[in-house]
């Protein structure tokens, strides 16, 4: 800053801060004061008149503006072929990412001096899985310290590329990439780190870990290193477009055997992994992502440990492998009709599966159209079953069908 100071005070105005723009020449092709792509990633070069009024190239920033923009990287994560900034409206968790990330480059200073490198590796996460990883490390941290937030924050991830020939992206014009983590999936973040939560929702994280590389051709092993993608935390920023995959993957546990052979989700099983279905996991996730009202979920709770019932005492295996793979719509409502019927019956007329406001509320649009997330809704029931009937499951296990009939379903 005392260097900045040396020099008399430019005319012009900084666009960012409103202070006395830098009166050094920064570029030789660009007014003093004013930066130019060297000095600020995605702008055009110093020769383009474009997009700048009048069509006078570079923009006028102040020696403070300029010092903050050339100490940013620091504060970034090197991944993806460029660089990762974020930002929150919580104050407190943008500081602590860039210091997180500052503290991680410092380190890799250090070995690269160490080993005579002249670049910086990247990081060996992919930009969302980096991003979830260290959101949860914040957070963890935080709550250890006892820190007390008011509101729950969103998270802004900006990854951008100064293009051209940087050295890692082949000449590719400047690009920025942005990333938002709403509400709701920072809600349901902060709420997993807590004991009612932490030990499940950990064991689903290291279970979607990317496993090692299989051997190579000549049959030797390769070096597993690093996993680079979480596939649970990379599936986060679909929610909630795709809440009905999230769930059936990742809460019911059922595989998807065309992925690759380093993707752990063509081995889940229902079967295999029962103890990881969990309801109050499951609840607090279609409270807080899908903003599903307490009553609706109350509902799909109560139908749940009814169909359980009827399945360990009357329905038997036959309606569990029914339920559990029907596919068609006209064929579940058939299943529902009948299963009530039979339910009542088995209840001598106590009572019955669910009355009308129940049915409706759960799967009907209006009093004739079927909810088109029907599928979704089955698959919450099943997995209030399935934790309800683990003990049958472990003595039935050929009730739930095999990844054979899941898929062809």
């Amino acid at each position: 800053m005392r260097q900045w100071e040396q020099a008399a005070a430019s005319r012009e105005m900084c666009l960012f801060t409103g202070l006395p723009a830098a009166p050094q020449e920064l570029s030789g092709k660009l007014q003093p004061g004013r930066v130019g792509r060297a000095q600020m990633p995605l702008l055009q070069g110093d020769d383009s008149i474009n997009f700048f009024i009048n069509g006078d190239p570079g923009l006028p920033m102040a020696a403070e503006a300029i010092l903050a923009l050339q100490a940013m990287p620091l504060g970034c994560a090197k991944v993806g072929g460029g660089l990762l900034a974020m930002h929150s409206d919580d104050e407190q968790l943008t500081i602590d990412f860039a210091k997180s990330f500052l503290e991680r480059n410092l380190s890799d200073v250090t070995i690269a001096q160490a080993a005579g490198e002249e670049k910086l590796p990247g990081s060996p996460r992919s930009l969302k899985t980096l991003l979830i990883e260290r959101l949860a490390e914040i957070i963890r941290h935080q709550r250890q310290q006892e820190v007390r937030r008011e509101r729950r924050p969103t998270v802004t991830a900006y990854h951008f590329n100064n293009g051209f020939n940087n050295g890692f992206n082949n000449g590719q014009p400047p690009s920025l990439d942005i990333y938002h983590l709403p509400l709701q999936i920072t809600g349901f973040l902060l709420a997993v780190d807590t004991p009612a939560y932490r030990a499940i929702w950990n064991e689903l994280v290291n279970r979607s870990w990317q496993r090692p590389a299989a051997a190579g051709k000549r049959g030797k092993a390769t070096d597993p290193g690093e996993p680079r993608f979480n596939y649970l935390y990379e599936d986060l920023f679909t929610l909630p477009a795709q809440a009905a995959r999230f769930v059936r993957t990742y809460f019911l546990r059922i595989p998807e055997p065309r992925r690759s052979d380093d993707d752990p989700r063509r081995d889940y099983s229902p079967r295999r992994e029962a103890d990881l279905v969990s309801w109050p996991l499951v609840e607090l996730f279609v409270q807080e992502v899908l903003l599903m009202t307490d009553d609706r979920v109350a509902k799909l709770k109560e139908l749940g440990d009814k169909l359980a019932d009827y399945t360990r005492y009357q329905g038997g295996k036959r309606f569990f492998r029914q339920f559990f793979i029907v596919q068609r719509s006209d064929h579940f409502l058939t299943l529902l009709n009948k299963t009530n019927i039979d339910y009542t019956r088995y209840k001598r007329g106590a009572e019955t599966l669910f009355d009308l406001d129940s049915f409706l509320a759960l799967f009907m649009e209006g009093d004739e159209v079927l909810r088109s997330d029907w599928r979704l809704m089955r698959d919450l029931v099943l997995i209030r079953m399935v934790e309800q009937l683990r003990d049958w499951i472990a003595n039935n296990a050929d009730a739930i069908p095999s990844e054979e009939e899941m898929i062809e379903a």
